[in-house]
C-alpha cells in the first residue's frame, strides 16, 4: 500500500501541470486565429501559457488579478479527443502570479501548506466552499485529453459559475459544441482547425465567499456573463470556414443566446463599457473570422434544441405585459382547454432599445435566427442610466422603439412589392408588374467589409435594402405596407400615411471610430432633423 501511494505521488509530480506567466503570448500564439489575441478587455491582466511539465503548451489564459478570475482562455479542439475519460479533480494554483520572481514557472497542486502563500493575488478552492458556485472551467476538460485535460484543472482557468448554470445550461451548450465541432473536424481531416475562446464579463458588485460563511469574504468576483466564440478555419476552402458565438447570463435559470462574432464583440463592448463607465472596443478574432451570417444555418440547426428552450428566450417586460404573456401561455397550454378550440389570431409586439447600437445588434440576430425584422416606430429616451450618460457625452445614439414583424419574403431586394416570385437554382427573380427585379433568398444583413447590406439571390451575393423603419427622417409615420427602402432609387424613402412621400434616414449600422468610440454610420433618427 505504501509503495502504491509512493508511486501515485511520483506520477503526480512527474506530470504536474505547469503554466508560464509571460509578457506576451508569442510562445503560445498558436491558440489564437491568425496568431492574434483578443483585445480591449484589460491590457494589465496577466498572460499565461498553460502547459504540463514534460509537454508543450495546451492553451492560453488572460488572468485578472484584481478580480481573481480569468478574463478568457483560448484553446483548440483536438479531433483525436473523442472520449471524456481521464478526468482528474486535482486543482492547481500558479506561483508566478503571486510571486513574480519565482523560478517555478509551473503550476503546483493546491495544498494547505501553500494556500496562504499564493492566495493574495489569486483564488483558492476554499473561496468556493459553501457559496453555491462551482469552479467553472473556461477551457472545458472534455475538450482536451491526457495531460491537456489535467492542465485545465487550474484555478487560473476557473471562474465562479452558478451551480445550476454550470451543470445544466452551460454544460449542455459545451456538449453540443463539442459534438458539432468534432463532426466537422473529423469530416474535414487535417484541412481544418477550430479556434475557441471562452471568456467572462466581471460583475460590479458580486463576490465570493459571502461574509456569513468566511472570515476572508468577497475575494473573488463572480462574472455576470460567460461567453464562447468559435472560429472554424478550413485551410484550402474558405467557403467551409465560419464563425459564431454564444453569450449567457451566469444565473440559475440560464438564458444563453446564439449570435455572430461581430454581434458578440458589440455586446461585450457594451458590457465592459458599463463595467468601467467608459467606452470600450473589444475584438475577439482578427477580422471577425469569416463572419458571414448567411453561413449560420448549419449552426442554428445544431443548436436548435437549446435555443428553443424557454430559459433562452427570456426578455425583460413590464408587469402588465408579463401578466398578459402568462395568460396567453396558460390559455394555450391549459389542460382544461382543448388546443383545437383556441387560436391566437393577432399578436403585436413593440420592443424598446436603449441605443441604436443595441437595436442594430439584436435586430441583425433576429433576422438570422428567427426570420424577423423590427421596424423603428419612435425615437425615445433611453431607460439605462449608463446609456443616458453616454448620450450626454455624445457617444451613443438615441434609444428607439420598434415593431416586431416577419421579414418579408414577397418583396424584391430593393423593397418593391412582388406580384410573383420565382427561385431558380442560381438566382431569385421578383416580378413587380413593371420589370423583373432580383430578390433575396437569405436575410438582408450588414457586411462590415463592404460597409453595406447584402443578401444571397440564389448563389449570388447582391445589394439589398433591409426592413428597418416606419418613420421618415422628420418623424412622419410611413404606411405599414410601404416601409423605408430604396425601391429602385439611390436613397431611402417611404409613402407616408397622409398619402405623401418622405425621405428616410439610411439604415442603422455601427462601426468603431479610430478613437474606439462607438458611432453610427447613419444620420440619427431624430424627429425634426433636417439631415436627409
Amino acid at each position: 500500500m505504501f509503495a502504491q501511494g509512493l508511486l501515485l505521488s511520483v506520477l503526480l509530480t512527474a506530470f504536474s501541470a505547469q503554466a508560464k506567466v509571460v509578457g506576451s503570448f508569442n510562445e503560445c500564439k498558436g491558440f489564437f486565429y491568425e496568431d492574434k489575441e483578443p483585445t480591449g478587455m484589460n491590457q494589465n491582466a496577466k498572460k499565461i501559457c498553460q502547459k504540463v511539465e514534460y509537454g508543450g503548451f495546451y492553451y492560453a489564459t488572460l488572468y485578472s488579478v484584481p478580480h481573481r478570475i480569468p478574463l478568457y482562455s483560448a484553446y483548440t479542439l483536438n479531433r483525436n479527443c473523442r472520449t471524456s475519460a481521464g478526468r482528474t479533480d486535482v486543482w492547481h494554483i500558479e506561483p508566478q502570479i503571486s510571486q513574480p520572481r519565482s523560478r517555478a514557472d509551473y503550476m503546483v497542486p493546491e495544498s494547505p501548506s501553500n494556500m496562504n502563500t499564493y492566495k493574495e493575488k489569486q483564488a483558492i478552492s476554499k473561496d468556493y466552499s459553501d457559496t453555491g458556485y462551482d469552479r467553472g472551467h473556461l477551457n472545458p476538460n472534455s475538450f482536451q485529453c491526457d495531460e491537456g485535460r489535467m492542465a485545465t484543472f487550474s484555478l487560473t482557468n476557473a471562474v465562479p459559475m452558478d451551480a445550476c448554470f454550470n451543470r445544466i445550461h452551460w454544460k449542455s451548450w459545451e456538449s453540443t459544441l463539442r459534438s458539432f465541432l468534432l463532426d466537422k473536424l473529423i469530416s474535414d481531416g487535417s484541412s481544418a482547425k477550430a479556434y475557441i475562446v471562452t471568456g467572462t464579463v466581471p460583475s460590479t458588485n458580486i463576490r465570493i465567499p459571502p461574509q456569513e460563511v468566511s472570515q476572508e469574504p468577497e475575494r473573488v468576483v463572480v462574472p455576470s456573463h460567460i461567453w464562447t466564440a468559435v472560429c472554424y478555419q478550413h485551410k484550402t476552402d474558405s467557403g467551409k470556414s465560419f464563425s459564431f458565438s454564444y453569450l449567457g447570463k451566469n444565473r440559475p435559470e440560464g438564458g444563453i443566446s446564439l449570435m455572430s462574432v461581430s454581434n458578440l464583440k458589440v455586446r461585450l463592448s457594451e458590457l465592459y463599457g458599463e463595467l468601467s463607465d467608459t467606452c470600450q472596443s473589444i475584438e475577439v478574432f482578427a477580422n471577425d473570422c469569416f463572419d458571414d451570417s448567411n453561413k449560420l444555418d448549419m449552426v442554428k440547426e445544431a443548436f436548435k434544441k437549446l435555443t428553443n428552450r424557454a430559459e433562452n428566450q427570456v426578455v425583460e417586460m413590464s408587469s402588465s405585459l408579463q401578466n398578459t404573456y402568462n395568460a396567453l401561455k396558460r390559455t394555450i397550454s391549459d389542460d382544461s382547454t382543448s388546443s383545437k378550440g383556441v387560436k391566437v389570431k393577432k399578436m403585436t409586439i413593440t420592443l424598446a432599445f436603449d441605443s441604436l447600437i443595441s437595436y442594430f445588434t439584436v435586430t441583425e440576430d433576429l433576422k438570422i435566427f428567427s426570420g424577423s425584422a423590427c421596424l423603428i416606430t419612435a425615437v425615445v429616451s433611453p431607460l439605462n442610466p449608463f446609456m443616458r450618460r453616454l448620450i450626454q457625452r455624445d457617444v451613443a445614439s438615441d434609444a428607439v422603439e420598434c415593431l416586431l414583424v416577419s421579414e418579408k419574403q414577397d418583396t424584391a431586394a430593393d423593397g418593391s412589392l412582388c406580384i410573383s416570385r420565382h427561385e431558380f437554382e442560381g438566382y431569385c427573380s421578383c416580378h413587380t408588374g413593371l420589370e423583373p427585379k432580383p430578390c433575396c433568398s437569405s436575410a438582408c444583413l450588414y457586411q462590415d467589409k463592404l460597409q453595406d447590406y447584402r443578401c444571397y439571390s440564389g448563389r449570388q451575393l447582391i445589394r439589398c435594402s433591409p426592413q428597418y423603419s416606419l418613420i421618415t427622417a422628420d418623424g412622419q409615420p410611413c404606411r405599414h405596407d410601404h416601409p423605408c427602402a430604396t425601391y429602385g432609387y439611390g436613397y431611402y424613402w417611404c409613402k407616408t400615411s397622409d398619402g405623401q412621400t418622405g425621405r428616410c434616414s439610411p439604415p442603422l449600422t455601427r462601426s468603431i471610430a479610430d478613437s474606439g468610440i462607438w458611432r453610427t454610420a447613419a444620420v440619427r433618427l431624430r424627429a425634426g432633423s433636417d439631415q436627409r
